[in-house]
């Protein structure tokens, strides 16, 4: 057995006499990768919050190297995390972001040449190819989590916390953290990883903690474990055999984009069916979410859409709400949330206007309260109320808000941009019913995926981006895994474009 580096016996914490972690024991080792699973709501974000000092535990203790944390200043222990929420400093460059928690220099003067050169280092690491001067702002929620990987692992830490730091990875930006993580762990580096996708517990722990309702239910090796246990272990019942029954898209388009271009893409042509389900597959930086936000108004474009049989060379975002079309976006934090309202107020923005007629005061604010608690009913919401704050819920019932919000505005075309980053098993199962349903009932739904499985199982079309543009078409006869990441990742310079064939052309 490896040296035991953390340890935590009995750690329990409750807010207002409601303990959301019980009586959690656990041991990190030197050179050990443990995965850290359970439901949103189970407890593992408060439990990795007590281990980096953001919370003091209720009872029980921490240890690190046999020394009790109580004793030793949280800031001078050698523990670093990666959080779901990043950290970053959205206005400062690449290289001041890594290099934040310690500029290079000498009494208080920057050195910004090292702080460059500091930050190259460590985006080698990774295999991040950025310039070091770009502002963080600037770049998307994939090249933003690299970079804070990046940051963590500059620090040198002997334990090192990942929270979900694959959310916003495809396979091969996943693959290339995965082998960072082997490299970390020849060199004894103790690490937690907290994840929603199986697959990958299989492919980089050694052992598997699963949390549920705040309880530990099950602490093993990988080896001794399958995928349908750890399931069971996490929601308290199988989900072997969920699957989803698509329905069949009708004849009329939906949605036909032509000739749209801009500094992120060009040349892209497709069309979307009612009730059918379009994916979009591609790579970290490939134009996916630039796509669906230029198609949604929220970026200025060429090219012309067809909605709903009306051509528009300029639209905006309004103007499409008005008439069905809606947007869940990738970003929930910084796009999808209203932080500082309640649920009542977060479910019912898009349709604020239906429910209060402003000249009178009060009136009308029933039924917005009736239609957030329908909402919040039909799409099981785990909350104490429609008055809480919206940050007061885990991450997979903030985003089953947000899609509750848009479904209930009986859109005609649905545009979801990586819907289950960061949500778990559970709620993963229960977003893509929804989805599936809503084109069931006859809206065109436009599905963005970094989970190119999650594509395979839900779409009956996939097109497929590489460098800004589509490159590929596939019907769902050819699905194959494999085959569209070998489309999406391919170096080759593509020599046709798919002008709406139904077959692969790269």
């Amino acid at each position: 057995m490896s040296t035991v580096i953390l340890e935590t016996k009995n750690l329990t914490k409750a807010f207002a006499n409601k303990k959301v972690v019980s009586g959690v024991d656990f041991v990190v080792r030197e050179g050990e990768i443990t995965a850290l699973l359970g439901e949103n709501g189970a407890g593992k974000s408060t439990f990795k919050n007590m281990l980096v000092g953001l919370l003091e535990p209720t009872e029980g203790s921490i240890t690190f190297d046999g020394r009790e944390m109580k004793e030793i200043k949280m800031g001078k222990l050698p523990i670093a995390a990666v959080h779901q929420e990043l950290s970053l400093f959205l206005n400062l460059t690449v290289a001041e972001n890594i290099c934040i928690e310690d500029f290079p220099g000498k009494k208080s003067m920057v050195n910004w040449k090292k702080c460059r050169e500091e930050a190259l280092k460590y985006m080698g690491i990774m295999n991040i190819q950025l310039d070091p001067d770009a502002i963080v702002g600037t770049l998307g929620p994939g090249e933003q989590q690299l970079i804070e990987i990046a940051k963590a692992i500059r620090l040198n830490p002997r334990v090192l916390i990942l929270d979900e730091p694959t959310a916003s990875l495809t396979a091969p930006e996943r693959e290339r953290l995965f082998e960072v993580m082997r490299t970390l762990k020849k060199q004894r580096i103790g690490m937690i990883f907290i994840t929603h996708f199986l697959d990958e517990v299989f492919a980089v722990c050694d052992k598997v903690v699963v949390l549920r309702n705040s309880e530990k239910v099950c602490d093993a090796p990988v080896t001794e474990v399958t995928k349908h246990e750890i399931e069971e272990h996490m929601v308290g019942h199988s989900l072997e055999g969920s699957s989803f029954s698509l329905g069949k898209p009708g004849p009329e388009v939906a949605l036909r984009v032509t000739g749209l271009e801009s500094e992120s893409f060009a040349d892209i042509n497709f069309e979307v069916h009612k009730g059918e389900i379009l994916g979009v597959a591609g790579l970290i930086g490939a134009g996916r979410t630039e796509l669906m936000e230029s198609i949604f108004g929220l970026r200025k474009c060429g090219g012309t859409i067809e909605f709903m049989g009306e051509t528009f060379k300029r639209w905006n975002t309004q103007q499409l709400i008005k008439k069905g079309m809606v947007m869940i976006p990738e970003d929930r934090k910084n796009c999808g949330i209203f932080p500082r309202r309640d649920l009542k107020e977060n479910i019912t923005a898009a349709q604020i206007d239906h429910f209060v007629n402003r000249r009178v005061k009060f009136f009308g604010f029933r039924r917005e309260k009736e239609n957030a608690q329908k909402v919040i009913d039909r799409f099981r919401v785990a909350c104490p109320g429609i008055e809480a704050y919206i940050t007061e819920l885990s991450g997979g019932n903030q985003q089953k808000i947000i899609v509750g919000r848009w479904l209930s505005h009986s859109p005609k075309v649905c545009m979801f941009d990586d819907p289950t980053r960061g949500v778990d098993v559970g709620s993963r199962a229960e977003i893509g019913e929804y989805i599936v349903e809503l084109a069931k009932t006859g809206t065109a739904v436009i599905l963005v995926s970094s989970d190119l499985n999650e594509l395979v199982s839900m779409a009956h079309r996939i097109i497929v981006m590489r460098r800004g543009r589509m490159v590929s078409e596939l019907m769902r006869e050819d699905f194959d895994v494999r085959r569209i990441l070998s489309i999406a990742s391919s170096q080759q310079e593509d020599e046709s474009s798919v002008g709406g064939n139904h077959g692969e052309n790269a």
